[in-house]
């Protein structure tokens, strides 16, 4: 009797599709297709438990390389973003990833991706992945697709309504995607998830991305306890924090809010300066460590047309310049009026005077209370002490557009031309339990942030921050004289799911077939989709 039960229990819930379903990140692009150069959209649905505020994804070739990595923060768990297709990238299958730098799970997406100056080689052979763990997505019959029909005219205005019931909507979570774009027949590429180690020792990125790394003694290997770490963004208000490391030797920085490319120096040192380390950065690729074996494939002759086409469109549009997405202006942090050392009482502008060749001219002339001399050929730097009225003992401050400098030799050169200011503190100043005996702060003309050199102790990192937001540029009035070769009609990512929904799109030049459609998970963590196809003739 308890056997019966359990089997019945067993077919109600496959039945009724209540059965549990492993929850992985659902990956959506705007098409499986491309020409090189092309800007690529993209969507990702996190698990609902995921706890990043972050989102990775990741472009990777056959070769497992990272070809293009963006973040992208989160929103009620979902994210859209773009990815531009380097114009350098050779024909063949390649691959999206998507995961958290926290995640076991991972998905991939292939998509193909055609060099519109060379074509798909003559061979027609191309490494593809081996396809395991596939996602399957539930095409739901109850949503309908109303106005559509099957064939339009160039620049043709398309309106459509869709239908949702209140009963599909209750089991949605978060909001819709809807696409109109180009496909091609026969290509049917898959989407994946593959499992991952979660990475150790790795912070949560929730607001912006994260710098870590970890700091050795240079002499024993070992990890550095007490490693004084500085991070720095150069600027015209530089940002500036540190790191006191454990006996892990292990440091973070979180750049909360930051987008796009930053510039960034960490640098690290023995607070005691008894000994010498060296700092390196941890950049994980944990999008390659769940990679698929790639296996040799034939192109296809519809995928092979359509990829000539593609590439004559969008050579085109880049001669009549027309762009694909439009960025949204970034909302950046607020920023302080002053810089992290406070205001300075005393800014000196050596351009103002007459020209001196080096800086210890410029702080014999021009730089009351500052003392910059050099004994046996070696430069010393000495800040007066207002309230002391003596100099101090240890050397300032010193910064060089907002990095912390500690070989004065970088800046001894330095004449009246490439110095833009130089902002004084003579008194102590505290940051965090850091204390400082003076500052001295040096802007330079051509904000030069190359000067303090790499070295063991000091790494320089162009950090990709978050993306900002994109909208796909859509086209209502175009001049018949200009051709209109766009392949995306439509891309909106974020759309409330209600029981109506009205859209309008104007159907493109370029000839072919299209795809209208709909995706979204539900809240058990599965992808369903509702599509219906037309012609452009």
């Amino acid at each position: 009797m308890k056997k019966k039960l359990l089997i019945l229990l067993i077919l109600f819930t496959v039945f009724t599709g209540k059965a549990l379903e492993k929850k992985h990140f659902a990956l959506f692009s705007d098409r499986d297709t491309y020409a090189s150069g092309e800007t690529l959209f993209l969507k990702v649905v996190a698990p609902s438990d995921e706890p990043s505020g972050v989102v990775k994804v990741d472009l990777i070739n056959s070769a497992g390389k990272i070809v293009v990595e963006i973040s992208k923060k989160l929103t009620n768990q979902q994210a859209d973003g773009f990815i531009y297709l380097p114009d350098s990238l050779s024909s063949g299958f390649y691959l999206l990833g998507t995961t958290t730098k926290i995640s076991s799970e991972l998905t991939f997406k292939e998509i193909y991706v055609s060099n519109r100056f060379t074509g798909i080689p003559e061979t027609g052979l191309a490494l593809g992945p081996k396809i395991t763990n596939q996602i399957v997505e539930k095409e739901v019959p109850e949503m309908q697709i109303q106005g559509l029909v099957q064939g339009y005219k160039a620049r043709d205005l398309a309106r459509v309504t869709l239908r949702l019931p209140d009963s599909f909507i209750s089991q949605i979570s978060g909001n819709l995607l809807l696409s109109v774009s180009q496909t091609t027949p026969g290509y049917n590429p898959a989407t994946f998830s593959a499992n991952l180690q979660p990475l150790k020792d790795t912070v949560i990125e929730k607001d912006g991305v994260i710098v870590e790394g970890i700091v050795k003694d240079l002499k024993t290997g070992e990890p550095f306890k007490n490693g004084l770490i500085f991070m720095s963004i150069p600027d015209s208000l530089p940002r500036f924090d540190f790191f006191l490391t454990d006996t892990d030797g292990r440091f973070n920085f979180n750049l909360d809010n930051y987008y796009g490319n930053i510039p960034v120096v960490v640098q690290g040192f023995d607070k005691n300066e008894k000994r010498v380390i060296k700092i390196a950065v941890k950049h994980p690729e944990v999008m390659t460590s769940g990679l698929p074996d790639f296996e040799s494939r034939t192109v296809t002759p519809e995928l092979r047309k359509i990829a000539e086409k593609n590439n004559d469109a969008i050579t085109f549009s880049k001669i009549f310049n027309q762009k694909e997405i439009s960025i949204q202006p970034v909302q950046m942090p607020k920023k302080e009026s002053y810089p992290f050392y406070g205001l300075a009482k005393s800014v000196v502008y050596p351009n103002l005077f007459i020209d001196l060749p080096d800086f210890t001219e410029i702080s014999r002339e021009l730089l009351t209370g500052v003392k910059f001399r050099a004994y046996n050929r070696i430069p010393t730097l000495q800040i007066f002490n207002s309230s002391q009225h003596t100099y101090f003992n240890d050397s300032p401050l010193l910064l060089l557009d907002g990095i912390p400098v500690r070989d004065l030799s970088v800046i001894k050169n330095l004449g009246s031309k490439e110095i833009k200011r130089v902002e004084i503190i003579q008194s102590e100043r505290h940051y965090g339990n850091l204390t400082f005996p003076g500052v001295l702060a040096i802007y330079s003309a051509k904000a030069d942030y190359l000067r303090p050199v790499e070295s063991d102790e000091l790494v320089r990192l162009n950090v990709e921050g978050i993306q900002p937001e994109a909208s796909l540029n859509t086209v209502l009035d175009q001049k018949e004289s200009i051709p209109d070769l766009r392949r995306v009609l439509l891309w909106e990512p974020s759309i409330k799911p209600e029981q109506s929904i009205n859209l309008d799109f104007k159907v493109s030049d370029i000839q072919g077939s299209y795809k209208l459609l709909i995706r979204g998970t539900t809240r058990d963590g599965s992808v369903f989709y509702k599509e219906q196809s037309f012609e452009v003739n």
